[in-house]
């Protein structure tokens, strides 16, 4: 079959001399340029070629008797003498050629490389002129052949072995030593076996020929091969098995790193931190990397394409991050703005001086039982029972109903205002571990908080249970969030804050032995705190939430710093104290904040300020007495201040003037304001005493 060619410059009709396997030549014409790879392939290859080689006779083999072919050590190629015998008709063994089949460009049996004929010299024109009308050359192949080398290990027929080509087209598999010359011809169809990179193909049942596919994708071409013939698959592409280049690899590297920029920033920009940015930031890099390498590795497509997949995933990952950060920073801002909405209502300073500083004190009914209440209006003092040990708190409920006293033993009593002293007693309170250093209540004032060594007992003080829950660590501050109260206290060397188990500690296990301690699994961890914070060595001498939300504690060199609504890092808030700061008090009425150290200087925070201005609240200033009470009165109007030398002031926070001085005889164990602004209970010894603020006055 001659290969009909037109010169793309000249339209000329040429044709290539008979065995002609080069793909480059010149028209003998116009001496153009003609590429004859499409020609050869079309011609090489082309069903009608494959068909034709039945026509040849063969010398003929024995034929399979069920044995499968079995691999051999490669070895060289071989030119056996076929034998004169003639072959089945079925075989695809190519024959030496017929005369008259001359200018059939398939190949010869022979092939030694010495016996074929020189190729021309690189600047011939193999090209010639073709002047015969026959019929049309067949239309070149829409896609190129696969071709890829292989080595015979094993034929029945023992007529090659050695290194060759596989050819793989539409109809069929050639096998091929000499470029456009097969030697051998299967056609799709044709039984194929072997495992691994090993291929056993069966020829008409008469021929068994072993091929082997080295290279790094031997394997995969070897099973591409097998589905190709079986039909399962159309002929392989040569892009298939195009190595990615490492470079692809670097690129994946950079991608994934673009993804850690984000939440680096991020923590940088914002109050999580650098400890919480740079296990988001590897977090991402690392999906990132995860899905880029497999993009470079499995993904079958081109180079464009792989960095095209790539730089979508960075795009998603930072799409991802961006939406998460949006949400985050939504929900911080609902939530400041349910704090802004659940902020009460500041009552007005009352202007000075108050009349009801110069009122006279109410008279006592004299037809019915005097309160206590009532016997200090009338004789300017009520003095409480002693107590079973000395006093060491005291503290007025939320709306005056009761006060709860605690004791140097870990009892407490409670006594409400409305019972008659000769009739109803102190009733008993929660028995807690340790001395009552402070006794403070949650947003509702039904949960009372009795501080002690060690940890704070959380108690309902209203119908207390046998044993309360006891929070370790100290000091410890509770504080109502719109989400749920929070406590913040230290343990061992970080400041932990988490969300106040109100329902367990109404109903305490009582199963447990002791005191039941606060367990890891019943507390449960605000979303946006991260853990427990470093203190990095400065122990607060106290911990309190500002009216803002904010966390406060305050260092030994008196500077008083805030960790914000949930940390993670301090900052100082001030350093007008010059002592540290131990004691503090706070009213929900006016949003006022007040905090006393140990050279005798009081804080006023007023009206939620951040800055306090200090100043000395007693007299005993100078000698540095040390402020260890401090109470507001019910409406905020007053500020109770008693020191280390037993001087009880009581301030009038609009106008910072003193409306009460005075310096008590025995040591002030506990302070704090009675039901009204006019009334003011003494811890001192064993009991109490419940002052008419104006009487208190009078004293020495």
């Amino acid at each position: 079959m001659s290969i009909p060619i037109t010169c793309p410059a000249c339209r000329a009709r040429l044709k290539p001399p008979p065995g002609c396997a080069k793909t480059k030549a010149r028209c003998p014409k116009c001496h153009a340029r003609v590429n004859l790879a499409a020609a050869l392939d079309a011609t090489a290859y082309h069903q009608d070629s494959a068909a034709s080689l039945a026509e040849f006779t063969a010398p003929e083999l024995p034929a399979l008797t069920g044995r499968a072919a079995e691999p051999t050590t490669p070895s060289r190629p071989t030119n056996p003498s076929p034998p004169a015998r003639p072959a089945p008709a079925d075989t695809a063994v190519l024959p030496l050629p017929l005369p008259d089949r001359e200018e059939d460009p398939l190949p010869y049996l022979d092939l030694n490389p010495t016996a074929r004929p020189a190729a021309a010299p690189p600047g011939d024109e193999l090209l010639t002129l073709d002047d015969d009308p026959g019929p049309p050359a067949p239309a070149p192949a829409a896609r190129q052949p696969f071709r890829t080398p292989v080595e015979v290990t094993f034929d029945s027929a023992a007529l090659f072995t050695g290194a060759c080509e596989v050819v793989l087209v539409p109809h069929g598999l050639f096998l091929e030593s000499t470029p456009y010359r097969p030697f051998l011809y299967a056609a799709a169809g044709t039984p194929v076996s072997g495992t691994g990179r090993e291929l056993v193909l069966t020829l008409g049942g008469l021929r068994a020929v072993t091929v082997r596919f080295p290279g790094p994708d031997g394997e995969r071409v070897a099973g591409d091969t097998a589905a190709f013939l079986a039909g399962e698959r159309p002929v392989p592409a040569t892009a298939d098995y195009r190595r990615d280049p490492l470079w692809l690899l670097s690129l994946a590297v950079i991608f994934s790193l673009g993804l850690a920029a984000g939440p680096l920033v991020m923590g940088e920009a914002t109050d999580l931190g650098t400890g919480t940015g740079v296990p988001i930031a590897v977090g991402f890099a690392a999906c990132g990397l995860l899905a880029n390498a497999a993009v470079v590795l499995l993904l079958r497509a081109s180079v464009p394409v792989k960095v095209a997949a790539m730089a979508a995933v960075a795009v998603l990952g930072t799409g991802v991050f961006v939406a998460a950060v949006s949400a985050y920073g939504a929900g911080r801002k609902h939530e400041a703005d349910q704090a802004r909405a659940a902020e009460p209502v500041p009552v007005p300073a009352p202007p000075q001086p108050k009349v009801v500083l110069q009122e006279p004190p109410p008279v006592a009914p004299a037809n019915r039982l005097l309160t206590a209440q009532d016997s200090a209006y009338r004789d300017g003092v009520f003095t409480f029972d002693d107590g079973p040990d000395e006093v060491t708190a005291v503290a007025v409920t939320p709306g005056g109903r009761a006060m709860i006293a605690g004791y140097r033993s870990g009892a407490t009593r409670i006594w409400r205002f409305d019972q008659l002293p000769l009739v109803d007693p102190f009733s008993p309170g929660p028995k807690v571990e340790g001395p009552v250093t402070s006794i403070r209540f949650d947003a509702t004032g039904e949960l009372a908080f009795f501080a002690t060594t060690g940890g704070t007992a959380a108690v309902a003080w209203n119908d207390p249970p046998e044993v309360p829950v006891k929070i370790p660590g100290e000091p410890f501050a509770a504080f109502p969030f719109p989400n749920g109260e929070r406590f913040a206290t230290v343990r061992g060397t970080a400041l932990t804050i988490r969300y106040l188990p109100t329902a367990l500690i109404k109903k305490p296990d009582t199963q447990a032995k002791g005191y039941p301690l606060l367990q890891p699994k019943d507390e449960v961890i605000p979303i946006d705190v991260k853990g427990q914070i470093p203190l990095g060595g400065q122990r607060p001498t106290f911990l309190a939430w500002h009216p803002t939300g904010k966390l406060l504690g305050g260092h030994a060199d008196g500077s008083v710093v805030s960790w914000g609504a949930a940390g993670p890092r301090f900052e100082v808030v001030t350093r007008e104290h010059k002592a540290a700061v131990r004691v503090w008090a706070a009213s929900p009425a006016t949003g006022d904040f007040a905090t006393g150290d140990a050279g005798g200087g009081v804080g006023l925070w007023a009206n939620k300020a951040m800055t306090p201005k200090v100043f000395a609240a007693t007299s005993s200033i100078a000698a540095g007495a040390e402020i260890r009470h401090l109470a507001f009165s019910p409406s905020g109007a007053l500020l109770a201040v008693a020191d280390a030398a037993n001087v009880v002031w009581v301030w009038n926070v609009a106008t910072m003037k003193p409306v009460v001085q005075v310096t008590r005889p025995t040591p002030v164990r506990a302070l704090a304001f009675g039901p009204t602004d006019d009334l003011i209970l003494l811890g001192t010894g064993r009991t109490f005493e419940l002052w008419h603020r104006p009487e208190l006055a009078k004293q020495p």
